[in-house]
């Protein structure tokens, strides 16, 4: 039979504007990064169907907290939990950068480049959004698709996405240009990014289906 670890990753849910602006519970950021994308991998990896359809949802609604909530209480394979760092196994963290690692980790997991997909998504169909840090994420996205790849091919806490990150800000300069411009850390900004990136794609792959 194969074995299950709890997930330890306690998750403070938060709506609106402060999707955009997680709190932090940790000293070391780097740190609590690196425990962010080792949990959110395992859990992309191993209840993949269960993140794409909780990634879909609006953020504001009670079902999507009450689901999210789920997937970070969810059982992982030892063979997962184990290969994490001992520093890594326990983590709190808020909801959008537990639902941008696993966003992050699910449009990488395609065959095909992130770069030709976010390209093609960019001048395709354009999804709902939520709120207006959304709004203006997507609007980045769309607007500098080859940027926001470049940006999730970077490793977390690197010269590389502060560059990939200091390359979008014109962007997202004219995507708040009529309204409040967003001030946010890395981790938010890359969360909000990927969460955004994963349901333009999605817009897409339902028009094929269709």
């Amino acid at each position: 039979m194969k074995k299950f670890v709890a997930i330890g990753v306690v998750i403070s849910l938060l709506s609106g504007l402060a999707h955009a602006q997680p709190k932090r519970m940790e000293r070391d950021v780097a740190k609590q990064r690196a425990a962010v994308t080792a949990w959110t991998e395992c859990i992309a990896e191993e209840r993949r169907d269960e993140v794409k359809a909780v990634l879909l949802l609006d953020y504001r609604d009670d079902g999507y907290k009450s689901d999210l909530n789920e997937l970070a209480q969810t059982r992982v394979s030892k063979r997962c939990f184990d290969a994490m760092p001992r520093a890594y196994r326990q983590i709190r963290l808020t909801g959008l950068p537990f639902a941008g690692g696993l966003a992050e980790h699910v449009i990488e997991s395609s065959d095909k480049p992130l770069l030709t997909r976010l390209s093609m998504a960019a001048i395709g169909l354009n999804p709902a959004t939520f709120s207006y840090t959304d709004q203006v994420a997507m609007c980045t996205v769309r607007g500098a698709p080859h940027l926001a790849a470049k940006l999730f091919k970077t490793e977390i806490e690197t010269a590389e996405e502060q560059a990939a990150l200091a390359e979008l800000l014109p962007v997202t300069d004219v995507c708040t240009r009529r309204g409040t411009p967003i001030e946010a850390s890395p981790l938010a900004i890359r969360s909000m990014l990927a969460t955004a990136s994963y349901r333009l794609l999605a817009a897409q792959e339902e028009v094929e289906d269709a």
